[in-house]
């Protein structure tokens, strides 16, 4: 098969989503599509997160697009390892996620099979973890997490507010109303240094908390390895935007972490895999970092169904308030797991309308 058409588009994913730090976004998203010489079509929609969205759409269409005409959506070396060359000169990251992602769509469409069937699937469902917006008080954290059960997760990702007291307090405020049979994480966003971290490290301790995720900023690895001889929450880390694979191989092998995370949307199916791999071999466990569009989020749902080591799919809340652009999106079941999709590719079809409402148009 040979990639005959490539076409990227912005559009508006939504406005004021809260995030840690007592910071608010509004998410705007790239849309790679590639069609194939026999008419089927694969896409990747990724949220841009902080950069432009037009320079991650020019550097599709100036860096990408020339790599991917004419190309065996199967040759993802020979297209990728360009474009690893230019990140670390300067291309966007999320460039190289979308093509990566996309080439894995376009390959398991023509094959009539998921992903994670190409990848070798190990499971159809995964627990599902919510990933919650940062509260301010412990009320609040109560009211929110008593919504949460309701809706079926027994898992459940807190964000801090970056304010120490605000955060152990609704640290605790979680716990209480979660009681001891659902797991708690608390992902610091990179926001705390040594001191803070320790610090609520040792209150996560005494909830039992899943893991401490990003206590500290990627650089300082030293206080990585310190933190995760001090306390017993298992350390997650690092969502980093300069965190390969490659790049995951000393520090994780020096005792930086007990869990490594990764964005399949932004570092790719490929890098995700990989680094799933080397965890392993690592005795680490892999967890795939799906806070973005239904595609994006479909992307890490697929690598974590092919993975032994990885025991959640974490999922936006509110669940469907990034689903724009897509016929159905990912959900919770009765259960508190998420299931795999039915269809081929990502398992998820685009919905052209919804896409034509929210394209950001640069004329």
């Amino acid at each position: 098969m040979q990639i005959t058409n490539v076409t990227v588009d912005a559009y508006d994913l939504g406005r004021g989503f809260r995030w840690g730090g007592r910071r608010s976004m509004d998410v705007e998203g790239v849309l790679l599509t590639l069609e194939g010489d026999d008419g089927q079509q694969g896409s990747a929609l990724a949220w841009t997160a902080e950069l432009p969205v037009r320079a991650v759409v020019a550097a599709i269409e100036e860096a990408a697009a020339p790599l991917l005409v004419g190309a065996d959506p199967l040759d993802r070396p020979r297209i990728l390892t360009p474009l690893w060359r230019a990140f670390r000169v300067g291309l966007p990251l999320p460039v190289i996620g979308i093509v990566d992602v996309a080439l894995w769509d376009l390959a398991a469409r023509s094959e009539d099979l998921s992903i994670a069937d190409l990848l070798g699937r190990r499971r159809d469902r995964i627990r599902g973890c919510a990933s919650a917006p940062p509260v301010e008080t412990a009320e609040d954290c109560e009211a929110m997490v008593d919504e949460l059960l309701d809706a079926g997760f027994r898992a459940i990702k807190l964000h801090v507010c970056g304010d120490l007291e605000t955060d152990i307090a609704v640290c605790r405020a979680a716990r209480r109303a979660a009681g001891d049979e659902v797991d708690l994480m608390m992902d610091a966003m990179a926001l705390y240094d040594r001191y803070e971290a320790r610090s609520l490290g040792f209150v996560l301790d005494d909830l039992d908390f899943r893991w401490f995720e990003d206590p500290l900023s990627d650089e300082d690895l030293e206080g990585w390895r310190e933190l995760r001889r001090l306390i017993e929450t298992p350390v997650a880390g690092a969502d980093s935007v300069r965190f390969t694979a490659r790049d995951y191989g000393r520090p994780a092998a020096s005792g930086a972490f007990d869990v490594v995370r990764m964005d399949a949307a932004r570092n790719g199916i490929t890098e995700l895999r990989a680094l799933a791999d080397l965890a392993a071999s690592l005795g680490l466990r892999c967890e795939g970092h799906s806070f973005g569009s239904a595609l994006g989020q479909a992307a890490n749902l697929q690598v974590a169904l092919s993975i032994a080591n990885g025991d959640f799919f974490e999922l936006p809340v509110p669940v469907g308030g990034l689903d724009v652009g897509v016929q159905e999106g990912i959900e919770l079941d009765e259960d508190g797991f998420v299931s795999a999709p039915d269809g081929p590719g990502l398992g998820l079809e685009l919905d052209p309308d919804a896409l034509a409402a929210c394209r950001i148009d640069f004329n």
